[in-house]
Order: structure tokens, then sequence, then C-alpha cells
């Protein structure tokens, strides 16, 4: 009889604490008497909220963007840049992400029939001279082979 009544007063208490609580009840702590209504209600608002968790897809937020998103923000950046001086900043920022000045740059020019015409190969440098210089920046990026530090060693653009 003991035990009954202990837990009958703890089923009530915890009742009572989660209808204080929780904005969902739809029924009001103080209306419910039987304590198998209370343990149910405890019961079926535990398994609700396990059922919103479960529901709610995981949100994978990347705030960093991609090298292709980095390289073209630069490829603008150098493009459209007001001063000589902040083309250069730029220029040696956006090297940063190659193995070497030197890496080289192809450009297609035209891909038909199976076939894929490159303009004249150039190197990285050279071609940030070149958007430096044109202040044309139309080309997109289509390919990127990295090393083994995740740095760009070759570079395929698309006009």
């Amino acid at each position: 009889m003991r035990k009954l009544q202990f837990n009958t007063s703890m089923v009530a208490l915890l009742a009572l604490i989660i209808g204080f609580s929780s904005c969902k009840n739809k029924k009001k702590t103080s209306e419910i008497s039987d304590p198998q209504e209370v343990k149910a209600q405890i019961e079926q608002e535990l398994g609700d909220d396990d059922q919103e968790q479960e529901e709610q897809p995981e949100r994978k937020v990347s705030k960093e963007p991609t090298k292709t998103q980095k390289l073209d923000n630069y490829f603008g950046a150098i493009a459209n840049a007001p001063s000589t001086a902040s083309a250069n900043s730029s220029i040696r920022e956006a090297l940063g992400m190659f193995s070497s000045p030197d890496a080289p740059v192809l450009i297609v020019i035209y891909r038909g029939d199976g076939s894929t015409d490159y303009d004249e190969p150039t190197t990285i440098r050279r071609y940030l001279e070149y958007l430096k210089d044109t202040k044309n920046d139309k080309a997109e990026v289509e390919e990127m082979v990295m090393d083994d530090y995740g740095r760009i060693k070759e570079l395929v653009l698309k006009k």
C-alpha cells in the first residue's frame, strides 16, 4: 500500500513539473485526476518530443565557401579592383591557393563533336595579371587538380 502511494505521489509530482514547464499540454494537470491518466499523458508528451526530434532533418550549415567559390571571388576581386595595389594584393592572396605560381591554366574555348579546343596554355600568375589588365572576368572554373596538400596544381577554365 505504501509503495503504491509513493508511486502515485511521484507520478503526480512529475505531472505537475511537466505541466508547469511544458506549453504543449492539451489538458491542464489540475484537470487530470486519475494517476493512470497522468502517466499516459507524461508518456505521450515524452513520445511527442522524441518524434519531433526524429522528424527534424539535420541541417549542415556550411559557412565556408568552397575552393571554386573562393577562386571565383578572387577572380572577381582582381578584375574589379579599384586600384592596382588592391588587385596586386588579391593576386598574392589567390596565389596562396596554388602549389606554385607557375601552375598551368587551360582555358576551354570550344567544345563539340567530342573534341575540346583550348586557348594557349598559361600559368596562374599570368592569368591573374591578365584579369588585372583586361578587367574581364568571364571564365568559370570547370576543373581543379589538387596536390597532396590541398592546393591547386592545375586549373581548367571555360569561357
